[in-house]
Protein backbone atom coordinates (compact mmCIF):
# COMPACT_ATOMS: atom_id res chain seq x y z
CA UNK A 1 0.00 0.00 0.00
CA UNK A 2 1.15 3.69 -0.99
CA UNK A 3 1.79 5.63 1.57
CA UNK A 4 2.63 9.54 2.12
CA UNK A 5 3.86 11.32 4.66
CA UNK A 6 2.78 14.94 3.06
CA UNK A 7 0.57 16.85 4.72
CA UNK A 8 -2.39 16.41 2.25
CA UNK A 9 -3.66 12.85 3.24
CA UNK A 10 -3.45 10.58 -0.11
CA UNK A 11 -7.12 8.93 0.29
CA UNK A 12 -8.63 12.87 0.84
CA UNK A 13 -7.43 13.41 -2.51
CA UNK A 14 -8.46 10.25 -3.98
CA UNK A 15 -11.76 10.80 -3.12
CA UNK A 16 -11.95 14.27 -4.34
CA UNK A 17 -10.38 13.59 -7.86
CA UNK A 18 -12.55 10.55 -8.51
CA UNK A 19 -15.00 13.06 -8.57
CA UNK A 20 -13.55 15.21 -11.17
CA UNK A 21 -12.73 12.26 -13.57
CA UNK A 22 -14.57 9.65 -15.34
CA UNK A 23 -13.82 6.46 -14.25
CA UNK A 24 -11.41 5.35 -16.94
CA UNK A 25 -9.49 8.48 -16.02
CA UNK A 26 -9.48 7.86 -12.71
CA UNK A 27 -8.33 4.60 -13.09
CA UNK A 28 -5.46 6.11 -15.57
CA UNK A 29 -4.53 8.64 -12.88
CA UNK A 30 -4.17 5.70 -10.05
CA UNK A 31 -1.87 3.97 -12.63
CA UNK A 32 0.43 6.89 -12.80
CA UNK A 33 0.41 7.25 -8.82
CA UNK A 34 1.61 3.67 -8.88
CA UNK A 35 4.00 4.30 -11.52
CA UNK A 36 5.23 7.02 -9.83
CA UNK A 37 6.03 5.48 -6.41
CA UNK A 38 7.52 2.43 -8.59
CA UNK A 39 10.11 4.58 -9.96
CA UNK A 40 10.88 6.97 -7.32
CA UNK A 41 11.80 3.98 -5.32
CA UNK A 42 13.86 2.04 -7.62
CA UNK A 43 15.89 5.29 -8.55
CA UNK A 44 16.27 5.89 -4.63
CA UNK A 45 14.44 9.15 -4.37
CA UNK A 46 14.52 10.67 -0.81
CA UNK A 47 11.15 10.36 0.86
CA UNK A 48 10.11 13.59 0.67
CA UNK A 49 10.65 13.59 -3.15
CA UNK A 50 8.85 10.55 -3.35
CA UNK A 51 5.78 11.62 -1.80
CA UNK A 52 5.71 14.52 -4.08
CA UNK A 53 6.16 12.36 -7.08
CA UNK A 54 3.15 10.23 -5.96
CA UNK A 55 0.58 12.97 -5.27
CA UNK A 56 1.55 14.72 -8.36
CA UNK A 57 1.32 11.51 -10.08
CA UNK A 58 -2.11 11.33 -8.92
CA UNK A 59 -3.23 14.31 -9.28
CA UNK A 60 -1.68 15.37 -12.69
CA UNK A 61 -4.95 14.80 -14.70
CA UNK A 62 -7.54 16.56 -11.86
CA UNK A 63 -8.40 19.56 -15.44
CA UNK A 64 -8.20 16.85 -18.23
CA UNK A 65 -11.92 16.85 -18.97
CA UNK A 66 -12.51 20.39 -19.10
CA UNK A 67 -13.39 21.24 -22.96
CA UNK A 68 -10.63 24.00 -24.63
CA UNK A 69 -13.20 27.35 -24.11
CA UNK A 70 -12.94 26.09 -20.51
CA UNK A 71 -9.90 26.38 -20.23
CA UNK A 72 -8.77 29.44 -21.93
CA UNK A 73 -11.32 31.25 -19.49
CA UNK A 74 -9.97 29.67 -16.66
CA UNK A 75 -6.44 30.97 -17.06
CA UNK A 76 -7.66 34.14 -18.12
CA UNK A 77 -9.96 34.53 -14.99
CA UNK A 78 -7.08 33.51 -12.84
CA UNK A 79 -4.35 35.55 -14.60
CA UNK A 80 -2.45 32.33 -15.59
CA UNK A 81 -0.24 33.61 -18.28
CA UNK A 82 -0.29 32.26 -21.68
CA UNK A 83 1.47 32.82 -24.62
CA UNK A 84 0.60 32.69 -28.43
CA UNK A 85 1.45 29.05 -28.82
CA UNK A 86 -0.48 28.27 -25.84
CA UNK A 87 -3.70 29.82 -27.00
CA UNK A 88 -3.22 27.80 -29.96
CA UNK A 89 -2.98 24.81 -28.31
CA UNK A 90 -5.08 24.58 -25.73
CA UNK A 91 -5.21 20.63 -24.99
CA UNK A 92 -1.36 21.66 -23.68
CA UNK A 93 -3.23 24.31 -20.66
CA UNK A 94 -5.33 21.42 -18.77
CA UNK A 95 -2.07 20.94 -16.67
CA UNK A 96 -1.67 24.48 -15.49
CA UNK A 97 -5.37 24.95 -14.99
CA UNK A 98 -5.54 21.62 -13.19
CA UNK A 99 -2.08 22.62 -10.90
CA UNK A 100 -4.26 25.87 -10.05
CA UNK A 101 -7.49 23.79 -8.93
CA UNK A 102 -5.28 21.29 -7.08
CA UNK A 103 -4.17 24.58 -5.25
CA UNK A 104 -7.05 25.74 -4.83
CA UNK A 105 -9.41 22.69 -3.94
CA UNK A 106 -6.62 20.85 -2.01
CA UNK A 107 -4.78 24.11 -0.49
CA UNK A 108 -1.71 22.12 -2.06
CA UNK A 109 0.94 24.71 -2.12
CA UNK A 110 4.48 22.75 -2.35
CA UNK A 111 5.87 24.10 -5.82
CA UNK A 112 7.54 20.93 -6.50
CA UNK A 113 4.28 18.90 -6.87
CA UNK A 114 2.66 21.90 -8.60
CA UNK A 115 5.58 21.88 -10.98
CA UNK A 116 5.82 18.11 -11.38
CA UNK A 117 1.80 18.53 -12.57
CA UNK A 118 2.28 21.61 -15.04
CA UNK A 119 4.54 20.19 -17.10
CA UNK A 120 3.77 16.44 -17.31
CA UNK A 121 2.27 16.77 -20.86
CA UNK A 122 5.14 19.39 -22.55
CA UNK A 123 8.03 18.85 -20.55
CA UNK A 124 10.07 21.66 -20.07
CA UNK A 125 14.08 22.19 -20.15
CA UNK A 126 15.70 22.04 -16.83
CA UNK A 127 13.20 19.64 -15.35
CA UNK A 128 13.66 18.18 -11.62
CA UNK A 129 13.39 15.02 -10.80
CA UNK A 130 10.23 14.61 -9.57
CA UNK A 131 8.90 16.37 -12.86
CA UNK A 132 10.96 13.54 -14.85
CA UNK A 133 9.38 10.70 -12.58
CA UNK A 134 5.83 12.39 -13.51
CA UNK A 135 6.02 12.70 -16.65
CA UNK A 136 7.28 9.03 -17.68
CA UNK A 137 4.44 7.80 -15.12
CA UNK A 138 2.19 9.49 -16.83
CA UNK A 139 3.25 7.62 -19.97
CA UNK A 140 3.80 4.34 -19.21
CA UNK A 141 1.62 3.83 -16.08
CA UNK A 142 0.04 0.16 -16.75
CA UNK A 143 -3.94 0.65 -16.40
CA UNK A 144 -4.88 2.28 -19.19
CA UNK A 145 -1.65 3.18 -22.06
CA UNK A 146 -0.25 0.70 -24.80
CA UNK A 147 1.54 -2.21 -23.04
CA UNK A 148 3.84 -2.19 -26.23
CA UNK A 149 4.58 1.59 -25.88
CA UNK A 150 4.98 0.42 -22.30
CA UNK A 151 7.33 -2.14 -22.45
CA UNK A 152 9.08 -0.55 -25.15
CA UNK A 153 10.19 2.47 -22.36
CA UNK A 154 10.22 0.56 -19.38
CA UNK A 155 13.33 -2.04 -21.46
CA UNK A 156 15.33 1.34 -21.44
CA UNK A 157 15.29 2.07 -17.44
CA UNK A 158 18.19 1.10 -16.01
CA UNK A 159 18.10 2.04 -12.61
CA UNK A 160 21.77 1.60 -11.52
CA UNK A 161 22.49 4.67 -14.24
CA UNK A 162 22.11 7.52 -12.85
CA UNK A 163 21.60 8.96 -16.55
CA UNK A 164 18.70 6.53 -16.98
CA UNK A 165 15.94 8.89 -16.47
CA UNK A 166 17.49 11.46 -18.51
CA UNK A 167 17.69 8.89 -21.40
CA UNK A 168 14.16 8.10 -21.11
CA UNK A 169 12.82 11.66 -21.04
CA UNK A 170 14.54 12.04 -24.32
CA UNK A 171 13.05 9.28 -25.71
CA UNK A 172 9.51 9.69 -25.02
CA UNK A 173 10.19 13.49 -26.00
CA UNK A 174 11.53 12.25 -29.44
CA UNK A 175 8.54 9.20 -29.72
CA UNK A 176 6.38 12.07 -28.91
CA UNK A 177 7.93 14.89 -31.82
CA UNK A 178 7.75 12.06 -34.12
CA UNK A 179 3.81 11.35 -33.46
CA UNK A 180 2.71 15.07 -33.85
CA UNK A 181 5.26 15.68 -36.68
CA UNK A 182 3.35 12.23 -38.19
CA UNK A 183 -0.54 13.95 -37.58
CA UNK A 184 0.77 17.08 -38.64
CA UNK A 185 0.26 18.72 -35.51
CA UNK A 186 2.03 21.61 -33.74
CA UNK A 187 4.42 20.93 -31.35
CA UNK A 188 4.64 23.18 -28.37
CA UNK A 189 8.05 25.29 -27.95
CA UNK A 190 8.34 23.70 -24.40
CA UNK A 191 8.44 20.34 -25.70
CA UNK A 192 11.16 21.46 -28.21
CA UNK A 193 13.28 23.56 -25.36
CA UNK A 194 12.77 20.07 -22.93
CA UNK A 195 14.13 17.59 -25.63
CA UNK A 196 17.21 20.14 -26.78
CA UNK A 197 18.03 20.27 -22.33
CA UNK A 198 18.24 16.81 -22.37
CA UNK A 199 20.14 16.19 -25.16
CA UNK A 200 22.59 19.34 -24.39
CA UNK A 201 23.08 17.87 -21.33
CA UNK A 202 23.88 14.31 -22.19
CA UNK A 203 26.37 15.59 -24.72
CA UNK A 204 27.85 17.79 -22.32
CA UNK A 205 28.25 14.72 -19.57
CA UNK A 206 29.88 12.29 -22.51
CA UNK A 207 26.75 10.39 -22.51
CA UNK A 208 25.73 10.57 -26.58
Amino acid sequence: MIQTSTVLDLEQAKAWLSQQLTAERFEHSLGAMDKAAELAEKFNLPSVEKDQAILAGLLHDAAKLMPASELLNYCDQHQIPLDEMDRKTPQTLHPFVGAEIVREALDLQEPEILDAIRFHTTGRAGMSRVEKIVYIADKIEGNTRNPLYVQKVTSSLDFRNPYSLDFTMLYILDSTIQFLIEKHQAIHPRTIEARNDFVLKLRAEKQL
